[in-house]
């Protein structure tokens, strides 16, 4: 088994000071997702934490699972997941991409295209504080997004839902509850996940023994691993997905 201490797919960046005009590459922002429906017993709530380290991108997901997709030369993206419970990652094998928008969607957490086909509803603010409202409708769907396009940070998705064979319509909110620029903090999360002991995704059939993989795959974690996409409510979508 190919097993390391992830020390080298890790970019520790040289940071730009928090300072800068519109600090856009580097930062670590928190949301809260919450699903409503007039049957409390279904609502549904999680954190999503993205951090941005130059050409690195991370996914957080409520604390247990990090997903990091990395640009490299000559238009390849490299993926790994880490698990944090375990202090395990999984490194997968470099693929090549037909464009950025997949980079763009995992870094912005809004597909490119949104706003073409959307609707600029209200701008508010000036320079990095400036705010766009766009608005996008089908007979079955109303979404709303809030984004800061100089920051090029989401700052709120809602989406609601309309269901003929459901007596309510539900609701599916984005919400930006903290961002931060500070490079000890982020450096102290990338810090955290260099230290996790690392193995190649195409050395798993051989230590099938091991319990981490065994759990792993019963779960579903290895054999569908998240794509970095990310449905209306939250969910992990196995192919790209515009909001």
């Amino acid at each position: 088994m190919k097993t390391l201490l992830l020390l080298t797919a890790i970019t520790f960046p040289l940071f730009a000071s928090a300072s800068d005009t519109c600090q856009s590459t580097t930062l670590m922002a928190t949301y809260n997702i919450e699903q409503t429906t007039h049957d409390a017993a279904s609502n549904k709530q999680n954190q999503l934490v993205l951090l941005r380290a130059q050409n690195s991108v991370f996914h957080i997901s409520n604390q247990q699972v990090a997903t990091q997709w990395t640009t490299l030369p000559h238009n390849h993206m490299k993926k790994t997941s880490y698990f944090i419970d375990d202090k395990r990652a999984i490194e997968y094998e470099a693929t090549k991409t037909i464009s950025n928008q997949a980079w763009q969607y995992h870094a912005q957490l809004l597909h490119p295209l949104f706003q073409k086909q959307s609707t600029l509803i209200e701008t508010t603010g000036q320079g990095c504080d400036k705010l766009e409202h766009y608005q996008q409708q089908t007979n079955t769907k109303t979404v709303d997004i809030w984004w800061f396009p100089a920051k090029k940070l989401v700052q709120r998705i809602s989406t609601v839902l309309s269901d003929k064979g459901e007596s309510a319509d539900k609701a599916v909110n984005w919400q930006l509850t903290e961002v931060t620029y500070d490079n000890k903090m982020i450096q102290q999360q990338l810090d955290t996940f260099s230290t996790y002991q690392s193995t190649d995704f195409a050395d798993i059939g051989d230590n099938e023994s091991d319990p981490f993989f065994r759990k792993m795959i019963n779960l579903g974690f290895i054999e569908h691993s998240a794509s970095g996409f990310y449905d209306s409510e939250g969910n992990s979508l196995s192919s790209a997905h515009q909001h």
